[in-house]
């Protein structure tokens, strides 16, 4: 976080005293340097990074090899300090921007422009002398006293800013006392602007006092060329800015004049929110995204196979997911003929009408993998088999298309809907792909689509179009086909009414009536027959694999010796019940040993354990589930499941204490305090959890668990299943006979995952569950170690590396998130968070922010490193030392 004071120097004789000044209030100021600079700042064509809220540096100062790369949000300014989001990476010479050392830099530039070319926006040059304040040896502050230099076209201005930015030892009452002697000493004016949005301004010759902030005017801007209700309410909204007035906007747009006055109201309360896609939600809720792009592979520009990835075509994916290749050609020639006949509303070209050809054909595929969820695993299968000849803004809009074909989104969900599912696109491609969605759900008839959907005739009435279908059924298809066109009508203000060919259709009649249509000229419809331009040649860019994972520092308590029940050996005449039977009462066994000390609560390794026999017996039951009576099992594991989550409140936050902690030696001398207002919320928090949990402990109903367990585990011949059937056939039940299949069958719940977590995206809750399912395996391992020979010990610990590095990726995804919820509210529970009033004014907290900002880097470090340890279980080395494990067991009999 960058918090600072800037001010504006008109006279040159306050300019030459603040170059000369020699102390400030109490203040000691250090000898001064000097820097010329040159500032490049870069976006793409449409903005879609100051879209985004942020604006991207590039710093050269004479003299230095290599440069800096600045990310800062824009706005905020208040109360005459400037707060903004600040990331900051040095750039060796000969990098592009996209090989820049930060992971969160590169993936914050990869996300704002979805992969789409940087282009210099404005440049400026600047003579900057630098100094230091400080009080009592503490560096409060950092002064800059700026000569700028603006070029546009012809024009030129040049202008002087005085800045005070604050540094880690300082607060801010030191930047008010600073602030409050500058004005009262000095003819400055506080600056409402960073450099850049002065820049900006002067550029695009607009006034200092606009009715749309930067942000919103570059939204405003990429959405102000589409013809659906977002576009009309976004140029509405641009020509408010310029000054026109809402009657002149009606007679211009065509919109009557209270819906104007309308939207000015709305927006003046909402701002971006009354459009569904800004993107400004997930970073003001602090939420992390569900998808991370890997951005260490380098450019999708370059193609996917280059970076790494394997592409996949239409063909392929249909083949590979059984997808019924008639009925999707269908609904692709029935969708297209719907884009071709409405064309006069929607505007879009020869790409677009692509991307929707590739939705079309493969708007079903996630029903292959799961029934009820097609929508989701659409998404899901294309975010990580990307295809050939697409961008990534392209996979990112194929992938919101999909997931936007669930009916149940409907209008009014449909703000919650792309709030969740946002996939980092900016304004305007999420507004194309909500288009292309509302043509895709009226055309995708599932129980039709064997006999097709063919509109043949489009007919401009008052405002409605009248579409006629041709085809078997076309008249039920005409029924379904207009309750589906709920969101076509909400888009485009436009009713849609299907109705039964009366006649069969003659060649051309959609363009004929197509050429009837008010607005639509000869010219628009020749551009529109033909293709857009060549797609300009990406920069050819290798992104450079970031480091290796950040070796783990954490400082545990050393363990209190104890002696525990001795392990029994696994033989393999053993039947499966009766390895269950051992190893729930040895795990129940440790439970109970270690309650004591959870109770007491002076040692958190004792909480560790206690929750640790938990989850094993837990796993137990699942390798054992065959071989026991589950109807007997399952009040017992009813009563582990609650256990478990007594356990995990207090659990979790003490295994974030630590890491916090960890953080905190990392630190400089003078930053062990950084994160002491955080310790306070966390101790209130584990307090409450640590209440709850004692309350659980202390209840009945836990007493009743622990005594109905151990009763049960006393009899273990009453819930074992018969080891034959009826007619005294034998059923397999010894290890010896089931073990391997149980292996294998473990080690393909986890090759399942390849490929789910080996695209250019990865998702967070699909690798938390590959660590749950590496976790089952892993047990099973080692429930079975005394049978599976020398071998099976370093596999264990093989899994254990993936295990940890999957739980230090989970964790930081959780703290990433959590953290976002306290710096917004204060609060550490979400719940509390939502009840928070808007209007808290939360105090700064740099140290904090900083402690986020490096879980953020931790977290994308861990993502991208992830394949390198997902490489070395994949292998076929890695199922061939599961074979011969295998072969111990059966060297041992």
């Amino acid at each position: 976080m960058e918090i600072e004071s800037k001010f504006l120097v008109p006279e040159e004789t306050d300019f030459k005293a603040l170059e000369n000044l020699s102390g400030l209030t109490s203040y000691t100021i250090s000898e001064a340097q000097v820097q010329i600079i040159e500032d490049i700042f870069l976006d793409t064509k449409n903005k879609d990074i100051m879209a985004a809220g942020y604006y991207l540096r590039v710093r050269k100062a004479a003299g230095e090899k290599g440069k800096w790369v600045t990310i800062k949000s824009l706005g905020g300014f208040e109360g005459g300090t400037h707060r903004r989001e600040e990331y900051v990476s040095f750039l060796p010479e000969g990098l592009s921007v996209l090989e820049c050392p930060s992971l969160r830099i590169r993936n914050m530039i990869f996300d704002f422009t979805s992969g789409l070319d940087l282009t210099p926006l404005i440049t400026l040059k600047q003579k900057r002398i630098i100094r230091q304040l400080n009080l009592e040896g503490k560096l409060v502050a950092e002064i800059y006293l700026d000569r700028v230099n603006l070029k546009s076209e012809s024009r030129k201005k040049l202008y002087n800013e005085f800045e005070v930015e604050l540094k880690n030892e300082g607060t801010v009452k030191d930047l008010e006392a600073i602030r409050d002697f500058l004005l009262d000493n000095y003819s400055l004016e506080e600056s409402l602007f960073s450099k850049f949005e002065r820049a900006y301004l002067f550029r695009e010759k607009l006034p200092e006092k606009t009715f749309l902030n930067m942000q919103e005017r570059a939204v405003c801007a990429q959405l102000a060329n589409h013809k659906n209700i977002y576009g009309k309410q976004a140029k509405t909204l641009l020509l408010l800015d310029r000054g026109n007035s809402p009657a002149e906007i009606s007679l211009l747009l065509k919109v009557p004049e209270p819906e104007i006055e309308a939207l000015l109201l709305r927006f003046e309360k909402e701002r971006l929110s009354i459009f569904p896609f800004t993107g400004t939600k997930e970073k003001i809720s602090g939420k992390s995204p569900v998808f991370y792009f890997q951005s260490d592979g380098g450019n999708p520009e370059r193609g996917w196979t280059e970076i790494g990835y394997e592409e996949w075509t239409p063909e392929t994916l249909l083949k590979f997911y059984g997808i019924d290749r008639e009925k999707a050609e269908n609904i692709k020639t029935g969708t297209f003929a719907l884009f071709d006949g409405l064309s006069a509303y929607h505007g879009l070209g020869k790409e677009e009408k692509e991307l929707l050809g590739f939705a079309a054909l493969l708007h079903g595929i996630g029903s292959s993998v799961s029934r009820g969820e097609e929508a989701v695993m659409s998404r899901e299968i294309l975010l990580t088999h990307p295809i050939k000849g697409l961008k990534l803004n392209e996979l990112r809009m194929l992938a919101l298309i999909m997931e936007l074909q669930d009916l149940e989104i409907s209008e009014k969900k449909l703000f919650a809907a792309l709030e969740e599912n946002n996939t980092g696109l900016s304004p305007a491609f999420q507004n194309k792909a909500l288009i292309l969605t509302a043509f895709l759900r009226i055309a995708n008839l599932s129980e039709t689509g064997a006999q097709g959907f063919f509109p043949c005739r489009f007919r401009q009435l008052e405002g409605a179009v009248e579409i006629e279908l041709t085809g078997p059924d076309s008249e039920k298809t005409a029924k379904k086909a207009e309750k589906r066109s709920e969101l076509w009508e909400h888009l485009f203000s436009t009713k849609l009414r299907f109705t039964q060919a009366r006649e069969p259709p003659v060649s051309g009649d959609s363009e004929r009536a197509l050429e009837k249509t008010p607005g639509r000229t000869s010219e628009k419809i020749q551009r529109e027959k033909g293709g857009g331009a060549e797609e300009k040649e990406g920069e050819k860019i290798r992104e450079k694999v970031e480091g290796k994972v950040e070796e783990k520092a954490e400082k545990r308590t050393e363990k209190k010796k104890r002696k525990e029940t001795r392990k029994s050996t696994v033989s393999p005449e053993d039947s499966m019940a009766s390895v269950a039977h051992r190893i729930f009462a040895y795990q129940f066994s440790q439970m109970l040993a270690h309650e004591k000390g959870t109770r007491k609560g002076e040692d958190i390794e004792e909480l560790h354990d206690m929750r640790v026999a938990v989850r094993r017996m837990r796993a137990a039951a699942t390798v054992f589930n065959e071989y026991l009576e589950s109807e007997k099992l399952e009040p017992h594991l009813k009563g582990l499941k609650r256990t478990l989550g007594a356990l995990g409140g207090v659990r979790d936050l003490d295994v974030f204490r630590e890491k916090a902690e960890t953080y905190l030696e990392t630190l400089p001398f003078g930053h062990e305090h950084d994160l002491d207002p955080l310790f306070i919320t966390l101790t209130e928090e584990r307090e409450k959890a640590r209440e709850n949990m004692l309350d659980y402990l202390d209840s009945e109903k836990y007493s009743r668990f622990k005594k109905d367990f151990s009763e049960f585990l006393e009899f273990p011949e009453t819930w074992a299943l018969p080891t034959t059937t009826e007619k005294h056939d034998a059923l397999p039940n010894r290890v010896t006979d089931v073990l391997p299949s149980i292996l294998y069958a473990r080690l393909a719940d986890i090759s399942a995952y390849s490929e789910w977590v080996e695209g250019p995206y990865v998702s967070v809750e699909r690798l938390h569950r590959l660590r749950i399912a590496a976790k089952g395996l892993r047990y099973t391992l080692e429930f079975f170690e005394s049978v599976l020979g020398k071998e099976v010990e370093p596999l264990i610990k093989d899994f254990k590396v993936l295990q940890d590095h999957l739980g230090d990726l989970h964790d930081a995804a959780v703290a990433t998130s959590m953290l976002g919820f306290y710096l917004k509210t204060g609060t550490w529970n979400p719940s509390e968070s939502e009840k928070a009033s808007n209007e808290t004014q939360i105090s700064e907290n740099p140290g904090v922010e900083a402690y986020l900002a490096y879980r953020e880097e931790e977290l994308l470090t861990l993502l991208n490193t992830f394949p390198d340890a997902w490489e070395k279980v994949r292998t076929g080395e890695f199922r061939r030392r599961i074979e011969s494990a295998v072969r111990s067991l059966y060297e041992s009999l």
